[in-house]
């Protein structure tokens, strides 16, 4: 599952160019007053208010494996805190390495390397290193149900259904995911419960183009 495209709603789309473009130097596409555009490696990632924008959103960057240390510095250099996790910066999963940061929409964004993707590995770190936007958020009330309508009705093909419970189901697979998790669950490495949102997703799943968009944790497509 590759992320071509990811529309985000936004309380403000200056204030997001500012961090985006100006502090972690993604390169912008399109700027208007109520939408922006950046390139993130692969994926345009998009913030519009044409969008009704929660609380928060949780969404992750691949970047190489190896980088992270480098990452790190990336973003501590321009005063970005990151949020720490049991007093560790770095979280280790079975699947990689992540750190977590706020936007400011108050968004918790992640950088993740991925060892078991077959992208060159790399020590240094820059901002045009990131590949793509790999994982989106998805809140949801029922996520079993979510999650059985994302593989039979929109072509996602999980990796491990069998781990999938009430409150957590990984639908995806390490190029591109969406979590969807129980409103409320708490976002990792946080104690803020996640919302309902709005969203739309472009992806290629299988040499297929799909579409998927996200009304208050409904799809509606």
């Amino acid at each position: 599952m590759k992320f071509n495209k990811l529309k985000l709603g936004s309380k403000s789309v200056k204030k997001q160019q500012g961090f985006y473009a100006d502090v972690l130097g993604f390169g912008i596409k399109k700027s208007t007053t109520d939408q922006l555009v950046i390139q993130a490696g692969f994926t345009e990632f998009i913030f519009s208010q044409q969008l009704d924008p929660p609380n928060l959103y949780h969404f992750c960057f691949l970047i190489p494996t190896g980088s992270l240390e480098s990452s790190i510095q990336y973003l501590e250099s321009r005063e970005i805190e990151l949020l720490p996790f049991q007093e560790e910066k770095i979280i280790h999963f079975d699947t990689g390495r992540s750190i977590y940061f706020f936007d400011p929409d108050g968004n918790i964004a992640e950088f993740i390397e991925r060892p078991s993707l077959d992208y060159p590995a790399k020590k240094t770190f820059d901002i045009n290193d990131v590949i793509c936007v790999n994982e989106i958020g998805l809140p949801v009330l029922n996520t079993l149900e979510m999650s059985h309508e994302l593989m039979t009705n929109k072509g996602v093909q999980p990796i491990n259904p069998k781990a999938w419970n009430e409150n957590f189901c990984w639908v995806g697979d390490h190029e591109g995911a969406l979590i969807v998790v129980k409103e409320g669950r708490h976002w990792m490495p946080t104690e803020i419960p996640c919302v309902l949102n709005d969203f739309e997703l472009d992806y290629l799943e299988n040499g297929e183009h799909m579409t998927i968009k996200c009304k208050s944790g409904k799809l509606t497509t």
